[in-house]
């Protein structure tokens, strides 16, 4: 019997519920150095623009908060909860290859970091200490030029999570990925049909952990 993996596309409340926990939760993973250089030199942890605070600690904080966002995004959903940051774990949503193999250290790399953090830039504050880090890099302030350009690339990624029929934004295109529910309501599926009797396969949500039927 051939074994395959059947997955139900995440839906868009509980992927868009992730989306805001996870941003939170990455923003404060970014901002911590920041603020902890902020307060050494000024007093207070509000001043997180690098370009304005005394250089190389800036610029020093700055990678730092990248690094901490990398943390996040990538580290744990491969090491610790596979295929889910912790907004992704509360809301039970997973992101796996799209041949429906567990997500690789790659396609996350190429995902969380290439994708939503450089390309998209506005879905993850960590893309604004990228923007940071180039300005001071090449003497000249590319923010808000990026700014705008993140709101275009990302606004057609949003658009295409909604109305295309794999639900799958840029950044799952870059890292050959999406996401899928890991809840499962009770299903049945007939195996097949012997001389006097069926054979079911129950899936029940008390003991099912991933939304997926091996067959």
């Amino acid at each position: 019997m051939t074994k395959r993996n059947i997955y139900i596309n995440a839906p868009l409340t509980r992927r868009v519920l992730s989306y805001f926990i996870d941003w939170y939760l990455g923003a404060l993973c970014a901002a911590f150095p920041i603020a902890v250089v902020s307060q050494k030199l000024y007093g207070t942890m509000l001043k997180q623009n690098l370009l304005k605070i005394q250089q190389p600690y800036g610029f020093i904080a700055g990678i730092i908060g990248v690094i901490f966002a990398l943390f996040y995004y990538i580290y744990i959903p491969f090491f610790v909860y596979k295929g889910q940051t912790v907004g992704k774990r509360i809301c039970k949503v997973k992101i796996i290859q799209n041949n429906n193999q567990e997500v690789s250290l790659k396609s996350l790399v190429l995902r969380q970091g290439l994708g939503m953090i450089v390309i998209e830039g506005i879905f993850v504050s960590a893309s604004a200490l990228w923007h940071q880090l180039v300005s001071l890099c090449i003497h000249v302030n590319i923010v808000s030029m990026m700014m705008y350009v993140g709101f275009v690339v990302g606004g057609i990624s949003t658009l295409m999570i909604i109305f295309t029929k794999e639900h799958r934004a840029i950044h799952d295109y870059i890292g050959n990925t999406k996401v899928v529910s890991v809840w499962f309501p009770i299903a049945r599926k007939r195996l097949y049909q012997p001389k006097d009797k069926e054979i079911f396969i129950i899936i029940d949500v008390k003991i099912l952990e991933e939304q997926k039927w091996t067959i």
